[in-house]
């Protein structure tokens, strides 16, 4: 009972010396008054404990007692410093004075910093956790309302890999500067908290806020109504967010922790493949987009009995397609983006959308028809399409494209039974055939017309012609990834 009694007075004199205190604004004046009191009455508490209570089997009340104590200085603690949502520069100064008087029960023989690490540690990575989420509600009001267009140029010198990606400087949006720039106020605040504890929070958190913009990026190219040039600079900026503000961030994040944090450093390597999606859903949107305003072959009809003679020429859909890519390339000369890889996978999603079998039903579930005419006209489009693509072209891309022909032809042959069994059968033209319409056609057209298997630049008019007859050799090299004309012998 006397153990009890004095405790429990110790408890009361605690609680009054602290009614005693007074805030006046000064958070980390009163914490610092606050631990005085709590810690040194807890030390007197704990001398005088051993003098009065000498048998050892007491101790453990002792250490109850002051259990109880270190949990109602951490309530009022938590309550004046983390639910007050103070600066981490001000909770840090709050901590430190009361690790001070701590250190003073250490020297007594009594050591609480474990009891205080307890105490706080779920404190301390809610405050990450909550200037995370403020991080990230700045950064989304930033993507939504940036206008995607350049807001500076960064110097590479200081990063071999950006430099090799980019050139001498990397052109950004001010939403990827914000997201630096935030980055870097996040480790400038956790500086003043940081511990080996916290290693684990930090490093969720700075991770959520990368991933969180990149996925704003996303999103944007998905659904944003933008230009060419606002979606390639968005392209830009998704990589320098992998490849210059992550090493920055880790970099950073390494000089707070004194060690090298791993986690972040790799995070570069676990993104590598990020800007590449984002390149893929740019080579979707835009194969469906340049395809509904120019060679729509989801809607199109190939039923016209039109007779198939030898001034036929490319559709006027497919100059337009065509035309729709050489804006994109031209706009792509502005960028550092790998520009074949862009212009070929929007070739490949364009043939992905043909070969589908959802396109080769009409409605009612009635398969999809040709004429002699339309089928003849179907494969001189995609001759003419995978001619002017040429290098750009895959090997992927060339055999979709031999199976759209191939289907096409099968489907006349199977509408037109007389047609397959050769009875009253209209020619079907070769490839030589095709070759002929397509360099007439080119001629046609003339320089100004995208001519992407030379290369991405404009050349004379000689030039263009001379190349065009070059291509009379039916078997030339560049006919070895241009062939999307089935065979009569192969239907």
């Amino acid at each position: 009972e006397a153990k009890e009694a004095f405790l429990a007075s110790r408890s009361a004199t605690i609680k009054n010396r602290t009614r005693q205190l007074k805030l006046e604004g000064n958070t980390r004046l009163y914490i610092r008054e606050l631990a005085i009191v709590y810690f040194r009455l807890i030390r007197n508490t704990c001398e005088w404990y051993s003098e009065l209570f000498a048998d050892p089997t007491m101790i453990s009340a002792l250490i109850a007692w002051v259990r109880q104590e270190m949990a109602g200085y951490a309530v009022i603690f938590r309550r004046h410093v983390f639910h007050e949502m103070q600066k981490f520069q001000v909770i840090a100064s709050c901590l430190n004075h009361t690790l001070a008087e701590v250190d003073i029960l250490g020297h007594a023989g009594l050591d609480l910093k474990f009891m205080l690490d307890q105490e706080f540690f779920p404190d301390l990575t809610g405050c990450i956790r909550s200037f995370e989420g403020r991080c990230l509600a700045l950064l989304t009001k930033a993507v939504t309302g940036d206008n995607l267009s350049v807001a500076s140029k960064i110097s590479t010198a200081s990063n071999e890999n950006a430099a090799r990606l980019f050139g001498p400087q990397i052109p950004i949006v001010a939403s990827v500067s914000k997201l630096d720039e935030v980055l870097t106020d996040f480790g400038n605040e956790l500086r003043f908290i940081v511990r080996d504890s916290l290693y684990g929070q930090v490093v969720a958190s700075v991770l959520s806020i990368i991933e969180g913009v990149l996925k704003q990026f996303l999103n944007v190219l998905r659904k944003g109504s933008n230009t060419y040039a606002q979606e390639l600079a968005l392209l830009v900026s998704t990589q320098a967010v992998v490849s210059w503000v992550v090493p920055r961030s880790a970099a950073h994040l390494d000089r707070i922790f004194g060690r090298t944090v791993t986690d972040i450093h790799n995070l570069e390597q676990r993104l590598e493949a990020f800007p590449s999606s984002l390149q893929d859903v740019f080579c979707q949107k835009h194969a469906v987009s340049i395809s509904r305003s120019s060679f729509d072959f989801v809607t199109a009809e190939f039923l016209d009995e039109r007779e198939v003679t030898d001034d036929m020429a490319p559709s006027s859909a497919m100059e337009q397609l065509l035309r729709g890519l050489g804006d994109i390339a031209r706009e792509l000369d502005q960028w550092p983006l790998p520009k074949r890889a862009v212009l070929g996978g929007i070739i490949d999603c364009i043939f992905v959308q043909m070969i589908d079998p959802r396109n080769w039903e009409m409605t009612g579930g009635e398969k999809r028809k040709f004429s002699h005419y339309g089928v003849h006209c179907l494969v001189l489009d995609i001759h003419f399409l995978l001619r002017v693509c040429g290098s750009l072209v895959s090997k992927s891309t060339n055999n979709m494209a031999n199976r759209v022909c191939e289907k096409a032809l099968r489907s006349y042959f199977a509408s037109n039974p007389g047609a397959a069994a050769g009875g009253g059968a209209k020619e079907m033209m070769n490839k030589l055939w095709y070759d002929a319409r397509v360099r007439t056609a080119m001629q046609r057209l003339g320089y100004s017309f995208p001519d992407f298997g030379r290369g991405f630049e404009h050349r004379s008019q000689q030039s263009f012609e001379n190349a065009a007859q070059s291509e009379s050799a039916p078997h030339s090299a560049r006919d070895n990834t241009v062939s999307p004309v089935p065979s009569a012998t192969s239907r």
